[in-house]
């Protein structure tokens, strides 16, 4: 019994983490599926949306990395995009 509960465990965790990894990577094509499989994991609605939040509050902290002085000027002087 304890082996099948822990199994379902680790499904369920499974699940979340892949939701949290497409998420980020901006795969939406791989959304329903993933959830599909995690709600037959046993994940609740609630564990989707708590996911789902973690992984957008990761992908928007790192949106605002500030600019060192140097590579400012270097994006003002060819008046392209930085990118790193």
């Amino acid at each position: 019994m304890k082996e099948a509960k822990s199994s379902q465990q680790s499904d369920k965790t499974n699940a979340l983490r892949a939701l949290k990894i497409a998420i980020v990577e901006g795969a939406t094509w791989r959304y329903e599926q993933i959830v599909a499989v995690a709600v037959k994991a046993g994940v609740t609605d609630d564990e989707i949306d708590e996911a789902a939040h973690h992984a957008l509050e990761a992908l928007l902290g790192a949106a605002e990395i500030p600019l060192t002085m140097r590579e400012l000027a270097l994006v003002v002087r060819q008046g392209t995009q930085f990118r790193r």
